[in-house]
């Protein structure tokens, strides 16, 4: 076994925890700022999960994922199937030169396909038709798991307010630290049908194969809250973001709430000035160039709020 890898000081880790994973090299298949995901060869993936990345606690992270997984894991839910949770546990290693301190590691059963964003026709018809699908999967997915969630135990807090208030203490300025208190006030002001979401619905985190089937990955910030906040994500590809808005009007039988939408949408644009602006040092979004874009989203999606800066 390579010691001199993430995958042996891991692999070694667990061992000595009485956890048999295949030994390494194991294939990187995703990584994000909380952590990185490997296929370990056997139909299985491990996820590890850093002490430090975006905004919360890994802790939280891991709790609201495994809660999620250990009900809706292994079963097709709306339009999408989950992932089996086979186990999760901590890993307390310390920092070396190889392996970023982390907190905590998730096994998971291997889905099929590819990601939204490899996986993403060129033709306009048939990624029209893509997302019209994707839209009602997500409408189904909403009704199933907000079913399901009465009679067990789901993560409840809302993440679009959870995201509000991780982003007023992590944003220095005092500008976007007032934008949050008036995000806040206009979310909790809603009076919408609350449904269980996914909360992190994006071109990473859903996966399509070849017969058009769906899955759904990364349930980390998932909670109870309004419809529309699912598809805030998708500002940016507006195209496919229609398409998505026609199909899951079609499946729920529910109007397109453009409010709900671009509050969340707005709080999405204040997440990515914080992961991608001046905030984190040595990001390559630290380009002044994109750090106007990135802000030109937010004030785009205040305006569409109707909360022009």
């Amino acid at each position: 076994m390579d010691m001199m890898t993430i995958e042996g000081t891991v692999a070694r880790a667990l061992c000595d925890q009485g956890i048999d994973l295949p030994p390494p090299p194991w294939t990187e298949i995703g990584s994000g700022v909380w952590g990185v995901v490997f296929d370990l060869g056997d139909g299985s993936v491990l996820k590890l999960i850093r002490k430090r990345g975006g905004l919360g606690s890994p802790a939280s992270l891991i709790h609201r994922e495994t809660l999620a997984l250990g009900v809706l894991g292994g079963k097709k839910v709306g339009g999408f199937q989950i992932p089996e949770l086979l186990g999760q546990g901590d890993l307390p290693l310390p920092s070396n030169p190889f392996v970023a301190p982390l907190e905590g590691w998730i096994r998971l059963s291997q889905v099929e396909g590819r990601i939204l964003s490899a996986a993403m026709p060129s033709h306009p018809d048939t990624r029209n038709q893509l997302g019209e699908r994707l839209g009602a999967g997500m409408a189904h997915f909403h009704e199933d798991a907000t079913a399901l969630a009465k009679t067990v135990q789901l993560p409840e807090a809302d993440p679009i307010e959870r995201s509000i208030g991780e982003l007023e203490i992590a944003l220095p300025k005092p500008d976007d630290k007032a934008l949050c208190v008036k995000l806040r006030e206009h979310w909790l002001r809603l009076d919408r049908e609350p449904v269980f979401l996914h909360g992190d619905i994006n071109f990473s985190n859903v996966l399509v194969n070849d017969r058009g089937d769906f899955s759904l990955l990364d349930f980390a910030e998932c909670g109870v809250g309004p419809a529309l906040a699912e598809f805030r994500h998708f500002e940016d590809r507006p195209e496919f973001r229609d398409a998505l808005f026609l199909g899951y009007q079609a499946a729920s039988a529910m109007p397109i709430d453009l409010e709900t939408y671009y509050l969340a949408a707005t709080v999405n644009a204040l997440a990515t000035v914080y992961f991608g602006g001046s905030v984190q040092p040595g990001v390559a979004a630290n380009d002044p160039r994109v750090g106007m874009r990135l802000r030109g989203m937010v004030n785009h999606c205040l305006q569409k709020a109707g909360l022009e800066e």
